[in-house]
């Protein structure tokens, strides 16, 4: 009995250490790449500990990266940044959305993996002229599906806008 709960808690610490370490694989690329550190925002463990407990809008985690001051970055072109976001296409990892605004100068990415049948880690990547900002959510499929049918609900979640 004990081995047999050892062997699944191993496992199951693996698959969070692997959606961990996407993340972090990212973030730590972009700190290389363009000779950077993320900036240090204050409370962001306290407003962690809130998103695990209450479950907003179906979020049950996430982590956050913001990078400021890229100069580098406005020197990269939309196919180098590509290339880039590209190497973290995994089986777990799977690319969803790539936009490229050509009037802002910034870049989209979003990646989804569905490595749990009741909820997926969303990792969502912005790039503009001068910074970066890097987020993994894990999200429950059904609220997530329930946003995406109905954006007028989504939008009446953060406050009514006229996009």
């Amino acid at each position: 009995m004990t081995a047999r709960f050892l062997a699944v808690f191993l496992a199951a610490s693996g698959v969070v250490l692997i959606a961990d370490s996407e993340f972090d694989h990212v973030v730590k690329a972009i700190e290389v790449h363009y000779h950077t550190k993320r900036t240090h925002i204050p409370f962001l463990g306290v407003a962690n500990l809130v998103v695990n407990v209450a479950h907003p809008a179906g979020a049950s985690e996430f982590k956050l990266a913001v990078f400021e001051d890229l100069k580098s970055i406005a020197r990269t072109d939309e196919r180098e940044l590509d290339q880039f976001m590209h190497e973290f296409s995994s089986s777990r990892l799977r690319p969803l959305v790539r936009v490229h605004s050509q009037r802002d100068g910034e870049s989209i990415y979003i990646y989804a993996s569905d490595d749990e049948a009741r909820s997926t880690r969303m990792l969502i990547a912005t790039f503009q002229r001068d910074q970066a900002t890097v987020i993994q959510v894990k999200v429950d499929m059904n609220e997530l599906l329930k946003w995406i049918g109905s954006p007028d609900e989504a939008s009446s979640f953060f406050g009514h806008h006229d996009w």
